[in-house]
């Protein structure tokens, strides 16, 4: 009696579903780690875009308090060349800009500086130099320094949480 029974392939059944359970965990795990990523580089780039929109709008800011400092200079010496500082420095102190102007006609370059705000953690810094009247074909001032500088001491935090 020989009976050709046939087993049934129940491993390969079960091996196949395992393989495709395996797959789709591991497509759903690459799924997560793929929207995970992509929303902390949007959180990062909303980051730089509104810094870098404060800093142009305190560039802004800077560049018309030059265009007011430029006018003065240039009513100064149509007004009065032989005292030209002397009436710089009179018609500048006059002048009230949301920062501070501060003025240093000590030294043989006189100098304007002021500050403009970019967020709470930093600020513009311009300081412009005042051409002698000799070199006024040049331009009336030039910009000595236009740079973001730390207005808070920062505090680095190097702690690591572990466990909590």
């Amino acid at each position: 009696m020989e009976t050709n029974k046939k087993s049934a392939p129940f491993v390969n059944i079960g091996s196949s579903s395992l393989l495709v359970i395996f797959l789709v965990l591991c497509l759903v795990t690459f799924a997560t780690l793929s929207l995970s990523s992509a929303q902390s580089d949007y959180k990062f780039s909303q980051k730089l875009a509104d810094r870098r929109t404060d800093y142009y709008t305190a560039s802004n800011q800077a560049e018309e308090i030059l265009d007011s400092i430029d006018a003065v200079l240039a009513h100064s010496y149509k007004e009065s060349p032989d005292t030209y500082f002397a009436e710089v420095q009179s018609s500048l102190s006059e002048l009230t800009f949301g920062d501070t102007l501060d003025m240093d006609f000590s030294t043989g370059t006189p100098s304007v500086a002021y500050q403009v705000t970019v967020d709470e953690k930093q600020a513009l810094s311009v300081v412009l130099e005042l051409n002698p009247t000799d070199r006024i074909s040049e331009g009336f001032c030039r910009v000595r320094q236009w740079k973001v500088v730390a207005t808070q001491e920062w505090s680095g935090d190097d702690t690591l949480n572990l466990m909590k």
